[in-house]
């Protein structure tokens, strides 16, 4: 840096300072509420949706915490006792402009939008165990359709490469899509439990594909049957919202929440507090949408989808429920509504912001800008010696002991007095900040990724002579690749025979210098690998890995002719290396052989257990039918008793129901106990087809999903471990 001899007075600072405030006094607005009201019922988090269920009137749906679903509608019209006792066995009951709707079950998620031919609403409700599709201007079921994987999250759109609206069911570790008439007309696996769908045209071909956010940190865009994009994130995702651009927003529960374009990240922010709801919206009425979020802190903003700068804020008294668009005041336009969990409900018309600064907001941005300012006066005002001209830094990357390291070393005459490395999903927090006690001349960092993928490390440097009171900062930025956690061993004396019996075998027709330059960019190397061009191994490769996580051995192979072999009883690391090598050669079919005893001796015990697990719940309803008509015929006999006044008949029929009841309770518990069981090894078996697709590329990988989904609705075990081998 040029030393500079600026001289900085009160004045120049105090007029930078008013015309800093006087800018941010025109950027800071807040919304004044069109509409508001309290529908004094505690809401569920996450579980609001809109929807015009007569197909002109917008109606608010929210699940409360009973587990009943309730419909505020502000304009319908009163209706006549008579016509409402027509439908006696309606689900809903109507008191004024609220509804309620009994759900036997707990209510794992809900949504609105029109299937078919009909252009009014529906409400689709779905439970741990099924799916119901109810209209409620009608009052009536349109299918109940039970679930195997549950329903937690469904959207309603319209799909680039089916011609109807149709419904998206995330479940259990799996996708599910359904017509209007409930036949499922697709199925796929997830990696994990489907926690969040959008539906949006994401290459920009107005055609729309399907995202997909899971348990395990995973964002996938799914086309037909092939995962054409996908990334990870540092927590599970929890919201996903198509915007405009080819550009979605997403969050995560760390408190994370950002936004992709084309598959690149723009920006990304983080918060203590935890996104509920995101979607877009054109707020201040510019024409360009923004990107509005309900915090669980019960703040609502509203950011530029490109830059994530912060528009307008409002604070609800408790946390957001869910965010919604309705046009709940008929103006033919959409108010964005937000709900709170206590039932507070707050509508704001596009446009309508008003001026109102924040002093305790811009007493904060000013003095951190004051902070810059006289932080950039003692910097200028330095002498040149203490600027450190030449100075120099040694940075390495290796994988060695245990972990990634990553090493610094300062010049002559130069220590290290201080680190911080910002890696997403690396550290508790994502930033590590390395310290010594002393200023050092060398400092290592351990990195220790918790799963394979390339990671982007950002790293500042402070360095200078001990004592020294300004330091030099080098900034710098590497990128961690995708198996940084595995290092090159020696040729193993004994190798584990399940190491050697177990693997998978493909055929790719390339060089296999070719493949050495994926292993040199996918590995952390002291130097290059290179391929041999004379003697017996030439044109061949043979690498032996060890994992830093659990120490366990792998074998990476090429022959000449193109066959490769991963021997490794890890089938999640076999898969991860048949998705990047494909990747890198671009390969969009790739079939392969796979033997994984370990797996499948897991999946043919999974299957057996979900087949004995079936047989117990059939016995159980049928069990309960038997009970409910005891039941009936005892209740009948107590009233005849109390009719005739018998009180030692009553007393007898009581304590009946009394075992009755007893009998029911425990029966439900044990029911209940199983369904969850059967939830967990359905998990366990669609997360193994899940591995035995990845170990496939294409057409291979849908087929194989396939032959798995059909041996296990079979129960075929044979045809399950020959799907898992052959694909």
């Amino acid at each position: 840096m040029n030393h500079l001899q600026t001289k900085f007075d009160v004045q120049l600072i105090q007029g930078v300072l008013y015309n800093m405030a006087e800018k941010i006094n025109t950027l800071q607005y807040l919304l004044m509420a069109a509409f508001s009201l309290n529908i004094q019922k505690h809401i569920e988090s996450g579980l609001v949706a809109s929807g015009k269920f007569d197909g002109s009137h917008a109606c608010l749906t929210a699940v409360t915490s009973g587990g009943n679903i309730l419909v505020h509608s502000p304009h319908r019209q009163p209706q006549i006792k008579n016509n409402d006792s027509e439908q006696p066995d309606g689900r809903l009951s109507w008191s004024g402009e609220l509804a309620e709707l009994q759900i036997d079950s707990q209510v794992t998620a809900i949504c609105t939008g029109h299937l078919g031919e009909d252009e009014r609403d529906i409400l689709l409700i779905g439970t741990a165990t099924h799916i119901l599709a109810y209209h409620v201007e009608d009052n009536a079921d349109i299918f109940y359709k039970e679930m195997t994987d549950g329903a937690l999250y469904i959207t309603i759109g319209k799909l680039g490469w089916l011609t109807d609206q149709v419904a998206v069911v995330g479940g259990n570790s799996s996708i599910t899509v359904l017509d209007s008439k409930g036949t499922e007309i697709f199925w796929t696996v997830m990696g994990d439990i489907v926690t969040s769908i959008a539906i949006f045209d994401f290459e920009g071909d107005h055609e729309n594909e399907l995202l997909i956010g899971t348990k395990d940190f995973e964002i996938k865009l799914l086309k037909e049957d092939a995962i054409v994009w996908d990334t990870k994130e540092t927590a599970s995702v929890t919201a996903l919202a198509g915007l405009s651009n080819k550009q979605f927003a997403y969050a995560v529960g760390n408190g994370t929440i950002g936004v992709y374009e084309g598959g690149q990240r723009l920006w990304r922010v983080k918060s203590k507090h935890r996104a509920v709801s995101i979607r877009n919206f054109d707020i201040n009425g510019d024409g360009v949408l923004e990107l509005i979020t309900g915090w669980s802190s019960g703040k609502v903003d509203a950011r530029s989808c490109n830059t994530g700068d912060v528009i307008f804020k409002i604070q609800l008294s408790t946390g957001v429920a869910g965010i919604v668009e309705a046009d709940y005041r008929r103006q033919g336009r959409p108010d964005l509504v937000a709900v709170s969990v206590s039932g507070e409900v707050r509508g704001y018309a596009p446009g309508t912001a008003m001026d109102a600064p924040e002093p305790g907001e811009i007493m904060r941005e000013l003095m951190s800008k004051k902070q810059a300012l006289q932080m950039e006066l003692r910097q200028r005002a330095a002498s040149v010696p203490n600027m450190y001209h030449h100075t120099k830094l040694a940075v390495s990357l290796i994988s060695a002991r245990g972990a990634a390291r990553l090493g610094v070393a300062a010049g002559p005459g130069l220590l290290v007095h201080c680190a911080i490395v910002f890696a997403e999903g690396v550290f508790e927090g994502e930033t590590l900040v390395a310290h010594p006690n002393r200023p050092q001349g060398e400092l290592e960092i351990e990195l220790r990724p918790p799963k394979n993928g390339p990671i982007d490390i950002h790293v500042k440097i402070s360095v200078g002579p001990a004592g020294a009171d300004l330091l030099q900062v080098f900034e710098m930025t590497r990128q961690l690749p995708r198996f940084c956690m595995y290092e090159i061993i020696s040729h193993p004396e004994e190798a584990s025979q399940t190491v050697i019996d177990s693997g998978v075998t493909m055929e790719v027709a390339e060089r296999a210098q070719r493949i050495a330059l994926w292993l040199n960019q996918s590995l952390l190397l002291a130097e290059e690998f290179e391929v041999a061009e004379e003697g017996p191994n030439a044109a061949s490769i043979e690498l032996w890995l060890r994992g830093l996580r659990d120490n366990k051995v792998h074998c990476f192979t090429a022959s000449p002719s193109g066959k490769i072999t991963v021997q490794t009883e890890d089938s999640t690391f076999a898969g991860d290396i048949v998705q990047s090598l494909a990747m890198y050669l671009g390969l969009r079919e790739l079939n392969s052989e796979s033997k994984f005893p370990n797996d499948e001796s897991k999946m043919l015990e999974a299957l057996e257990r979900v087949k004995g697990l079936k047989d117990v719940d059939a016995k159980l309803q049928a069990e309960a039918a038997s009970t409910a008509v005891l039941l009936k015929s005892v209740v009948i006999r107590l009233e005849d008793a109390r009719i005739l006044q018998n009180v030692e008949e009553m007393r007898k029929r009581l304590l009946q129901l009394k075992a009755i009841n007893s009998d029911l309770i425990r029966n439900h518990e044990i029911r209940m106990n199983s369904n969850r069981d059967l939830s967990i090894n359905l998990k366990e078996l669609n997360i193994g087809v899940q591995r035995v697709a990845k170990l496939r590329v294409g057409k291979a990988a849908t087929n194989a999903v396939s032959r798995c989904r059909t041996a296990i609705q079979d129960e075929n075990p044979k045809a399950l471990l020959a799907a898992m081998r052959n694909g």
